[in-house]
Protein backbone atom coordinates (compact mmCIF):
# COMPACT_ATOMS: atom_id res chain seq x y z
CA UNK A 1 0.00 0.00 0.00
CA UNK A 2 1.17 3.51 -0.83
CA UNK A 3 0.09 6.25 1.58
CA UNK A 4 0.62 9.42 -0.44
CA UNK A 5 0.92 12.65 1.50
CA UNK A 6 -1.90 15.10 0.78
CA UNK A 7 0.27 17.54 -1.19
CA UNK A 8 1.93 14.76 -3.22
CA UNK A 9 -1.45 13.28 -4.09
CA UNK A 10 -2.81 16.69 -5.09
CA UNK A 11 0.14 17.41 -7.38
CA UNK A 12 -0.04 13.93 -8.89
CA UNK A 13 -3.75 14.18 -9.74
CA UNK A 14 -3.19 17.66 -11.22
CA UNK A 15 -0.43 16.30 -13.45
CA UNK A 16 -2.26 13.15 -14.56
CA UNK A 17 -5.61 14.76 -15.40
CA UNK A 18 -3.97 16.84 -18.16
CA UNK A 19 -2.15 13.96 -19.89
CA UNK A 20 -3.86 13.43 -23.30
CA UNK A 21 -3.30 9.67 -23.10
CA UNK A 22 -5.59 9.59 -20.04
CA UNK A 23 -8.35 11.66 -21.62
CA UNK A 24 -10.70 8.80 -22.61
CA UNK A 25 -11.83 5.56 -21.06
CA UNK A 26 -10.28 3.55 -23.91
CA UNK A 27 -6.91 5.29 -23.62
CA UNK A 28 -6.90 4.81 -19.82
CA UNK A 29 -7.47 1.12 -20.36
CA UNK A 30 -4.59 1.00 -22.84
CA UNK A 31 -2.21 2.72 -20.41
CA UNK A 32 -3.15 0.28 -17.65
CA UNK A 33 -2.52 -2.61 -20.03
CA UNK A 34 0.87 -1.12 -20.97
CA UNK A 35 1.69 -0.98 -17.27
CA UNK A 36 1.00 -4.71 -16.97
CA UNK A 37 -2.08 -4.02 -14.83
CA UNK A 38 -4.67 -5.58 -17.13
CA UNK A 39 -5.99 -7.90 -14.43
CA UNK A 40 -6.96 -4.91 -12.26
CA UNK A 41 -8.95 -2.98 -14.89
CA UNK A 42 -12.33 -4.66 -14.14
CA UNK A 43 -12.03 -3.50 -10.52
CA UNK A 44 -11.44 0.21 -11.34
CA UNK A 45 -14.03 2.70 -12.56
CA UNK A 46 -12.12 4.39 -15.40
CA UNK A 47 -15.14 6.13 -16.94
CA UNK A 48 -16.10 9.78 -16.76
CA UNK A 49 -14.12 13.02 -16.67
CA UNK A 50 -10.33 12.86 -16.47
CA UNK A 51 -10.11 14.28 -12.94
CA UNK A 52 -12.59 11.76 -11.54
CA UNK A 53 -11.15 8.76 -13.43
CA UNK A 54 -7.55 9.60 -12.56
CA UNK A 55 -8.49 10.01 -8.89
CA UNK A 56 -10.17 6.59 -8.93
CA UNK A 57 -7.15 4.95 -10.57
CA UNK A 58 -4.67 6.48 -8.12
CA UNK A 59 -6.85 5.60 -5.12
CA UNK A 60 -7.35 1.99 -6.14
CA UNK A 61 -3.73 1.34 -7.10
CA UNK A 62 -2.48 3.01 -3.91
CA UNK A 63 -4.63 0.71 -1.78
CA UNK A 64 -3.96 -2.40 -3.84
CA UNK A 65 -0.32 -2.62 -2.81
CA UNK A 66 2.40 -4.67 -4.46
CA UNK A 67 1.96 -6.93 -7.48
CA UNK A 68 5.42 -8.37 -6.87
CA UNK A 69 8.02 -8.01 -4.13
CA UNK A 70 9.69 -5.13 -6.02
CA UNK A 71 6.75 -3.38 -7.67
CA UNK A 72 3.83 -1.45 -6.24
CA UNK A 73 0.80 -1.37 -8.56
CA UNK A 74 0.84 2.44 -8.47
CA UNK A 75 4.57 2.38 -9.26
CA UNK A 76 4.02 0.39 -12.44
CA UNK A 77 1.37 2.88 -13.53
CA UNK A 78 3.50 5.96 -12.86
CA UNK A 79 6.61 4.44 -14.42
CA UNK A 80 4.67 3.81 -17.63
CA UNK A 81 3.36 7.38 -17.72
CA UNK A 82 6.93 8.75 -17.68
CA UNK A 83 7.08 8.03 -21.39
CA UNK A 84 4.18 10.42 -22.08
CA UNK A 85 5.23 13.51 -20.13
CA UNK A 86 7.97 16.11 -20.22
CA UNK A 87 11.25 16.17 -18.34
CA UNK A 88 9.99 18.11 -15.31
CA UNK A 89 7.00 15.81 -14.93
CA UNK A 90 9.32 12.79 -15.24
CA UNK A 91 11.41 14.15 -12.38
CA UNK A 92 8.31 14.54 -10.20
CA UNK A 93 7.18 10.98 -10.93
CA UNK A 94 10.71 9.72 -10.20
CA UNK A 95 10.59 11.53 -6.87
CA UNK A 96 7.34 9.78 -5.94
CA UNK A 97 8.61 6.36 -7.04
CA UNK A 98 11.72 6.76 -4.88
CA UNK A 99 10.13 8.55 -1.90
CA UNK A 100 7.47 5.88 -1.43
CA UNK A 101 9.73 2.98 -2.47
CA UNK A 102 7.31 1.92 -5.23
CA UNK A 103 9.99 0.63 -7.60
CA UNK A 104 13.21 1.72 -9.28
CA UNK A 105 12.43 4.40 -11.88
CA UNK A 106 13.33 3.71 -15.50
CA UNK A 107 16.12 5.82 -17.00
CA UNK A 108 14.82 9.16 -18.25
CA UNK A 109 14.39 9.11 -22.02
CA UNK A 110 15.96 11.68 -24.35
CA UNK A 111 13.68 14.68 -24.89
CA UNK A 112 11.09 13.82 -27.57
CA UNK A 113 7.94 15.79 -28.40
CA UNK A 114 4.48 14.35 -27.89
CA UNK A 115 3.59 12.31 -30.95
CA UNK A 116 0.99 13.20 -33.49
CA UNK A 117 1.48 10.48 -36.06
CA UNK A 118 -0.10 10.06 -39.45
CA UNK A 119 0.23 6.29 -39.24
CA UNK A 120 -1.99 4.52 -36.74
CA UNK A 121 -1.77 1.03 -35.32
CA UNK A 122 -4.68 0.05 -37.55
CA UNK A 123 -2.79 1.25 -40.64
CA UNK A 124 0.17 -0.95 -39.78
CA UNK A 125 -1.86 -4.02 -38.90
CA UNK A 126 -3.61 -3.84 -42.26
CA UNK A 127 -0.27 -4.15 -44.03
CA UNK A 128 0.65 -7.46 -42.40
CA UNK A 129 -2.45 -9.55 -43.07
CA UNK A 130 -1.51 -12.82 -44.69
CA UNK A 131 2.20 -12.68 -43.85
CA UNK A 132 3.90 -16.05 -43.36
CA UNK A 133 4.96 -16.11 -39.71
CA UNK A 134 6.07 -19.74 -39.59
CA UNK A 135 9.51 -20.26 -38.02
CA UNK A 136 11.46 -23.42 -37.16
CA UNK A 137 11.02 -24.37 -33.51
CA UNK A 138 14.76 -23.85 -33.03
CA UNK A 139 14.01 -20.12 -33.43
CA UNK A 140 12.79 -20.10 -29.82
CA UNK A 141 15.80 -22.02 -28.52
CA UNK A 142 18.20 -19.61 -30.19
CA UNK A 143 16.30 -16.66 -28.75
CA UNK A 144 16.64 -18.06 -25.22
CA UNK A 145 20.38 -18.46 -25.71
CA UNK A 146 20.71 -14.87 -26.90
CA UNK A 147 18.61 -13.62 -23.97
CA UNK A 148 21.14 -14.89 -21.42
CA UNK A 149 23.52 -12.02 -22.22
CA UNK A 150 20.89 -9.30 -21.60
CA UNK A 151 21.13 -7.67 -18.16
CA UNK A 152 19.16 -5.36 -15.92
CA UNK A 153 21.12 -2.21 -15.06
CA UNK A 154 20.47 -0.47 -11.76
CA UNK A 155 22.06 2.92 -11.06
CA UNK A 156 21.98 4.64 -7.68
CA UNK A 157 23.39 8.01 -6.62
CA UNK A 158 23.07 9.92 -3.35
CA UNK A 159 20.06 11.78 -4.80
CA UNK A 160 18.30 9.37 -7.15
CA UNK A 161 18.17 5.96 -8.81
CA UNK A 162 17.06 4.57 -12.16
CA UNK A 163 17.16 1.42 -14.26
CA UNK A 164 17.79 0.39 -17.84
CA UNK A 165 18.88 -2.56 -19.94
CA UNK A 166 22.21 -3.59 -21.43
CA UNK A 167 23.81 -6.59 -23.11
CA UNK A 168 27.24 -8.17 -23.25
CA UNK A 169 29.21 -7.71 -26.47
CA UNK A 170 32.40 -9.39 -25.18
CA UNK A 171 33.20 -11.48 -22.08
CA UNK A 172 33.77 -8.32 -20.05
CA UNK A 173 32.17 -5.49 -22.07
CA UNK A 174 28.56 -4.34 -21.92
CA UNK A 175 26.70 -2.02 -24.31
CA UNK A 176 23.87 0.27 -23.18
CA UNK A 177 22.65 3.83 -23.76
CA UNK A 178 24.47 7.01 -22.85
CA UNK A 179 21.32 8.22 -21.10
CA UNK A 180 21.40 5.09 -18.90
CA UNK A 181 25.13 5.39 -18.08
CA UNK A 182 26.26 8.88 -19.11
CA UNK A 183 29.32 9.17 -16.87
CA UNK A 184 32.00 6.97 -15.30
CA UNK A 185 31.26 8.78 -12.01
CA UNK A 186 28.11 6.62 -11.77
CA UNK A 187 29.87 3.27 -11.93
CA UNK A 188 30.42 2.84 -8.19
CA UNK A 189 26.64 2.85 -7.73
CA UNK A 190 25.85 0.59 -10.72
CA UNK A 191 24.93 -3.09 -10.69
CA UNK A 192 24.40 -5.52 -13.59
CA UNK A 193 21.90 -8.27 -12.84
CA UNK A 194 21.80 -11.34 -15.09
CA UNK A 195 19.06 -13.99 -15.13
CA UNK A 196 16.60 -11.51 -13.63
CA UNK A 197 13.56 -13.32 -15.02
CA UNK A 198 10.67 -15.61 -14.14
CA UNK A 199 9.89 -19.14 -15.26
CA UNK A 200 6.60 -20.16 -16.88
CA UNK A 201 4.97 -20.51 -13.45
CA UNK A 202 5.92 -16.92 -12.58
CA UNK A 203 8.62 -17.97 -10.13
CA UNK A 204 11.68 -15.73 -9.77
CA UNK A 205 14.96 -17.28 -10.91
CA UNK A 206 18.31 -17.02 -9.13
CA UNK A 207 20.06 -13.86 -10.28
CA UNK A 208 23.76 -13.20 -10.75
CA UNK A 209 25.10 -9.70 -10.05
CA UNK A 210 28.25 -7.96 -11.27
CA UNK A 211 29.72 -4.48 -11.08
CA UNK A 212 31.69 -2.30 -13.48
CA UNK A 213 35.43 -2.78 -13.22
CA UNK A 214 37.23 -0.09 -11.25
CA UNK A 215 39.29 2.03 -13.67
CA UNK A 216 38.19 -0.23 -16.52
CA UNK A 217 37.12 0.66 -20.05
CA UNK A 218 34.41 3.31 -20.26
CA UNK A 219 33.55 4.97 -23.56
CA UNK A 220 30.38 6.94 -24.29
CA UNK A 221 28.88 9.09 -27.05
CA UNK A 222 25.90 11.30 -26.31
CA UNK A 223 24.91 11.99 -29.92
CA UNK A 224 24.78 8.28 -30.79
CA UNK A 225 23.42 7.56 -27.28
CA UNK A 226 25.64 4.59 -26.46
CA UNK A 227 28.05 3.57 -23.70
CA UNK A 228 30.51 0.68 -23.56
CA UNK A 229 31.62 -0.28 -20.06
CA UNK A 230 33.98 -2.96 -18.75
CA UNK A 231 32.53 -5.39 -16.21
CA UNK A 232 34.56 -7.05 -13.45
CA UNK A 233 34.58 -10.84 -13.38
CA UNK A 234 33.99 -11.50 -17.10
CA UNK A 235 30.28 -12.44 -16.86
CA UNK A 236 30.28 -13.42 -20.56
CA UNK A 237 32.10 -16.64 -19.71
CA UNK A 238 28.94 -17.71 -17.85
CA UNK A 239 26.17 -15.84 -19.67
CA UNK A 240 27.59 -15.52 -23.18
CA UNK A 241 27.70 -12.39 -25.30
CA UNK A 242 26.32 -11.13 -28.59
CA UNK A 243 28.85 -11.05 -31.38
CA UNK A 244 28.81 -7.81 -33.34
CA UNK A 245 29.78 -7.61 -37.00
CA UNK A 246 31.23 -4.70 -38.97
CA UNK A 247 29.57 -6.02 -42.11
CA UNK A 248 26.34 -4.11 -42.77
CA UNK A 249 23.22 -6.22 -42.19
CA UNK A 250 20.40 -5.82 -44.69
CA UNK A 251 17.44 -4.14 -43.00
CA UNK A 252 14.32 -3.59 -45.06
CA UNK A 253 11.04 -1.84 -44.36
CA UNK A 254 8.41 -4.24 -42.94
CA UNK A 255 11.02 -6.76 -41.79
CA UNK A 256 10.56 -7.95 -38.21
CA UNK A 257 12.67 -7.11 -35.18
CA UNK A 258 12.81 -8.75 -31.75
CA UNK A 259 13.67 -6.81 -28.59
CA UNK A 260 14.85 -8.47 -25.35
CA UNK A 261 14.52 -6.08 -22.43
CA UNK A 262 13.78 -5.21 -18.83
CA UNK A 263 10.74 -2.94 -19.35
CA UNK A 264 10.11 -0.58 -16.44
CA UNK A 265 12.83 -2.41 -14.51
CA UNK A 266 10.75 -5.60 -14.46
CA UNK A 267 12.05 -9.15 -14.98
CA UNK A 268 13.31 -9.88 -18.49
CA UNK A 269 10.74 -9.90 -21.28
CA UNK A 270 10.75 -10.13 -25.05
CA UNK A 271 8.76 -8.40 -27.75
CA UNK A 272 8.64 -10.46 -30.94
CA UNK A 273 5.15 -9.92 -32.37
CA UNK A 274 4.02 -7.07 -34.63
CA UNK A 275 7.38 -5.28 -34.46
CA UNK A 276 8.06 -3.97 -37.94
CA UNK A 277 10.79 -1.81 -39.39
CA UNK A 278 9.33 1.38 -40.86
CA UNK A 279 12.47 3.32 -41.73
CA UNK A 280 16.25 2.90 -42.06
CA UNK A 281 18.46 5.92 -42.68
CA UNK A 282 21.14 8.11 -41.17
CA UNK A 283 22.38 6.33 -38.05
CA UNK A 284 19.04 4.85 -37.05
CA UNK A 285 16.42 2.20 -37.66
CA UNK A 286 12.82 3.01 -36.70
CA UNK A 287 10.14 0.44 -35.95
CA UNK A 288 6.67 0.05 -34.52
CA UNK A 289 6.44 -2.21 -31.52
CA UNK A 290 3.97 -3.33 -28.86
CA UNK A 291 6.67 -3.47 -26.21
CA UNK A 292 6.41 -1.49 -22.96
CA UNK A 293 8.37 1.73 -22.60
CA UNK A 294 11.50 2.00 -20.47
CA UNK A 295 13.74 -0.56 -22.17
CA UNK A 296 16.63 1.75 -23.00
CA UNK A 297 19.78 -0.15 -23.92
CA UNK A 298 18.10 -3.30 -25.22
CA UNK A 299 19.41 -5.18 -28.26
CA UNK A 300 17.27 -4.90 -31.39
CA UNK A 301 17.60 -8.23 -33.21
CA UNK A 302 16.54 -9.53 -36.60
CA UNK A 303 14.97 -12.96 -37.17
CA UNK A 304 18.44 -14.52 -37.27
CA UNK A 305 19.00 -13.13 -33.76
CA UNK A 306 21.72 -10.80 -35.02
CA UNK A 307 22.06 -7.43 -33.30
CA UNK A 308 21.12 -4.70 -35.76
CA UNK A 309 20.61 -1.76 -33.39
CA UNK A 310 20.68 -0.44 -29.83
CA UNK A 311 17.17 0.55 -28.71
CA UNK A 312 17.15 4.04 -27.23
CA UNK A 313 13.97 6.09 -27.73
CA UNK A 314 10.35 6.31 -28.73
CA UNK A 315 7.76 8.96 -29.48
CA UNK A 316 7.41 11.58 -32.18
CA UNK A 317 10.56 10.50 -34.02
CA UNK A 318 12.10 12.49 -36.86
CA UNK A 319 13.17 10.62 -40.00
CA UNK A 320 16.67 11.98 -40.72
CA UNK A 321 16.37 11.97 -44.51
CA UNK A 322 12.73 13.06 -44.93
CA UNK A 323 12.46 15.38 -41.88
CA UNK A 324 8.98 13.98 -41.22
CA UNK A 325 7.84 12.77 -37.81
CA UNK A 326 6.06 9.53 -36.91
CA UNK A 327 5.10 7.72 -33.70
CA UNK A 328 7.76 5.02 -33.59
CA UNK A 329 10.53 3.51 -31.54
CA UNK A 330 14.11 3.99 -32.61
CA UNK A 331 17.45 2.22 -32.33
CA UNK A 332 20.96 3.34 -33.18
CA UNK A 333 22.39 1.16 -35.95
CA UNK A 334 25.15 -1.12 -34.68
CA UNK A 335 27.31 -0.35 -37.70
CA UNK A 336 27.22 3.36 -36.76
CA UNK A 337 28.30 2.55 -33.21
CA UNK A 338 31.12 0.30 -34.40
CA UNK A 339 32.34 2.98 -36.80
CA UNK A 340 32.52 5.45 -33.91
CA UNK A 341 34.39 3.22 -31.44
CA UNK A 342 38.10 3.70 -30.77
CA UNK A 343 40.13 1.00 -32.55
CA UNK A 344 41.34 -0.61 -29.32
CA UNK A 345 37.76 -1.24 -28.16
CA UNK A 346 36.58 -2.25 -31.62
CA UNK A 347 39.31 -4.89 -31.82
CA UNK A 348 38.12 -6.39 -28.53
CA UNK A 349 34.56 -6.70 -29.88
CA UNK A 350 35.34 -8.00 -33.34
CA UNK A 351 38.21 -10.34 -32.55
CA UNK A 352 36.75 -12.03 -29.47
CA UNK A 353 34.77 -15.00 -30.74
CA UNK A 354 31.80 -16.35 -28.82
CA UNK A 355 32.07 -20.11 -28.71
Amino acid sequence: MVNLEVEDRKQLITLLKDIPELATERSRQQILELADLKQLIPMIDISGASFVAVSEIVSYLSKYGRLTYDHEALGLFLNTLKSFVGVQQQLFLDMLLTKYDMMTPIAALPAINNWRARETTADIFEKIIGENTLRPISFLQHGLEVARSVAYIGVRTSQERWSGTGFLVAPNLLLTNNHVLPSSDLLSGTILRFNYEENFQGEAQITDEYRPKSKGIFHTNQSLDYTVVEIAGEPGKKWGWLQLSRLPTEIRRDSRVNIIQHPQGQPKQISLQNNFVQYVGGNVVQYVTSTLQGSSGSPVLNDFWEVIALHHAGGNILEPTTQQRYFRNEGILIESILSDLPSEILDLLINTKNT
